[in-house]
């Protein structure tokens, strides 16, 4: 009875989740005329589905559906689909279930937008197992609800992406490892090979979190040595099965197996600006890079893993719920400490942690950051606040328990506060190399610049595509690192925050005048100053340009644009980037 209960309550769950889904693709895309089924969806059911929604969202109608980007190419490749291991440069999945939609919906561009939404709607239903499995019945239908109305997720579900079909595959295959962790058999092993197989044929990178997954399950699973070796042997062989003739595919038309990811390279050079189109791999490409910017490779890859995954999300849970985004976040945090002490919870964090190395060194280039990337942990994260949820109420009931978990989390984040401290002095030291290496390098305003922007200056803030920090005090400092004593040009983008006040700057270098500037004003642009650095004022080492405007204003009176400020609170100047040249 307990198990038919959370059956038709997860499912219910999903259903509610394919309904906002539905909607979605509604208000975006509007009605379908054909076939029958679809029409009876999108014009009878999709209004409906209308009134399930928060008043504050409304779906802007795309114009150009499916016009530029991944879901076109989808589109194209699904339709002269050839054979399901077919050599290719997009793994046969997500090409497959577009082709299945094409079908359903009589050869219409929508199909891709089937897909896609299906997948999302079976990542609800995942979420719920995932959090029945490591929490308890209910806290898995709580996470699979908190998935179902997550206004991003619902958005791009509908957009074509493959990025849902990876999501619940990779849950999908999370709750079978689990499932074979504690209790291994043939039927544990079969769940294993048949969902990890379905995640490298929607994304040949998922080789990096499944192999270290397997590993970890049959080296620390439950049941005898024997059973983890034998079953995980099983599970071994039949992922292959499945994912080997796509690897062999591509090995015989284009020489490389890993061709689906290998093929990427080329863009992200693109992007970077490199000249060369000749082929390199996805493992000699990140090992050049981390050889020529050791440190700038590692603060990449760091925020990768642990940082611009988690921070990106949550915003769109305020939608509901005023607040709830802010509180499913840190509890989340929480979540992701506990789990350090529970062996299914270090499994969990081995899986994220091997599942996001493919994103994590290069999220930073062209758009290799884009929020849907990371889609798949999405679900993990919100499984892990639950569990902090849970944790607690179940350390309020046996009093006893309340202390070690209290001290298992206080010394877990003492050492999280200390990689937070050496995090934070990561982009000093990766400007210094970049300096060091007579290459050109801007030091913007930005959330993780503190180290340079670090007294008498506003928080960061975003205007537009750039962010600015004001100077609060008569004399503030931007820290520069110069490695070498010599000379060095750069350039200061700044604006003064009321033009008609203040008409000229002085900048000095480690207290020595460089000079007075006359300011600019344009209101389409940013003024930019450029300077010498005289070597006999250069130090090899922490050196501060200090701007100095021929006064402070107030911020009620420099306009609108610093409402976001108390209106007693004394400006000088709206800074942008400092550049260094060479």
């Amino acid at each position: 009875m307990r198990r038919s209960w959370f059956l038709a309550a997860a499912l219910l769950i999903t259903l509610f989740g394919g309904l906002l889904r539905l909607d979605a693709y509604a208000g975006k895309y509007g009605t379908l005329e054909h076939p029958a089924w679809a029409r009876g969806l999108t014009r009878d059911v999709a209004p409906l589905a209308r009134h399930l929604r928060p008043a504050a969202v409304a779906w802007e109608r795309e114009a150009r559906p499916y016009v530029g980007g991944d879901p076109f190419s989808y589109l194209k490749y699904a339709r002269e689909m050839t054979s399901f291991y077919q050599p290719h440069v997009r793994e046969p999945v997500f090409l497959a279930t577009t082709r299945l939609g094409l079908w359903l919906l009589d050869d219409q561009d929508a199909g891709v937008s089937l897909a896609s939404a299906a997948a999302s709607v079976i990542a609800i239903f995942a979420t719920c197992l995932l959090g029945a499995a490591l929490i308890s019945p209910l806290g898995g239908l709580i996470a699979g609800a908190l998935m179902a109305v997550e206004y991003d997720a619902i958005g791009l579900a509908v957009d074509g992406w493959r990025d849902d079909t990876f999501a619940a595959a990779f849950i999908l295959s999370i709750c079978a490892l689990l499932r074979f962790r504690k209790q291994p058999s043939f039927g544990t092993a079969l769940l294993v090979g048949l969902a990890t197989g379905a995640a490298c044929l929607t994304r040949i990178t998922s080789i990096t979190f499944v192999v270290p997954g397997l590993a970890w399950v049959v080296l620390s699973g439950g049941g005898s040595v024997r059973e983890r070796l034998t079953h995980g042997a099983t599970a071994v062989l039949i992922a292959t099965a499945l994912v080997a003739p796509f690897l062999i595919s591509c090995a015989l038309s284009t020489g490389d197996p890993l061709f689906s990811i290998n093929a990427h390279t080329t863009y992200y050079r693109f992007a970077e600006g490199a000249a060369s189109r000749a082929p390199m791999s996805a493992t000699e490409y990140i090992r050049a890079k981390a050889a020529s910017h050791p440190v700038a490779t590692l603060d990449v890859g760091l925020t990768g893993l642990f940082v611009r995954p988690f921070v990106s999300k949550w915003s769109a849970f305020d939608i509901w719920i005023r607040g709830l985004s802010t509180a499913l976040s840190w509890s989340a945090l929480a979540g992701l400490v506990l789990w350090t002490f529970t062996p299914a919870g270090r499994l969990m964090l081995v899986l994220l942690a091997a599942s996001l190395l493919p994103y994590a060194f290069t999220w930073n280039i062209g758009s290799g950051g884009d929020w849907r990337f990371t889609l798949y942990a999405y679900p993990v994260f919100i499984v892990a606040g639950v569990y902090a949820w849970s944790s607690v109420v179940a350390a309020a009931r046996r009093r006893r328990a309340i202390r070690p978990l209290v001290l298992r989390a206080s010394a877990v984040a003492v050492i999280a506060l200390v990689l937070t401290a050496a995090y934070a002095a990561l982009p000093w030291w990766t400007a210094s190399e970049t300096i060091g290496r007579k290459e050109a390098l801007t030091i913007e305003a930005d959330e993780r610049s503190r180290v340079f922007y670090r007294q008498g200056w506003s928080a960061s803030r975003l205007e537009g595509n750039a962010n600015v920090r004001v100077s609060r005090v008569p004399q503030a400092t931007v820290h520069v690192p110069l490695p070498v004593k010599r000379a060095y040009e750069i350039v200061l983008r700044f604006d003064p925050v009321a033009p008609p006040l203040q008409e000229r700057v002085t900048v000095l270098l480690n207290r020595q005048m460089l000079g007075t500037l006359r300011l600019s004003w344009d209101p389409g642009r940013v003024g930019a100053y450029r300077l010498s650095l005289p070597e006999a004022w250069v130090r090899a080492g922490d050196n501060e340009i200090t701007l100095v405007p021929e006064r402070l204003v107030p911020a009620g009176i420099a306009g609108p644009m610093f409402t976001w400020l108390k209106d007693d609170e004394s400006l000088g100047v709206r800074m942008w980037y400092l550049r260094v040249l060479d």
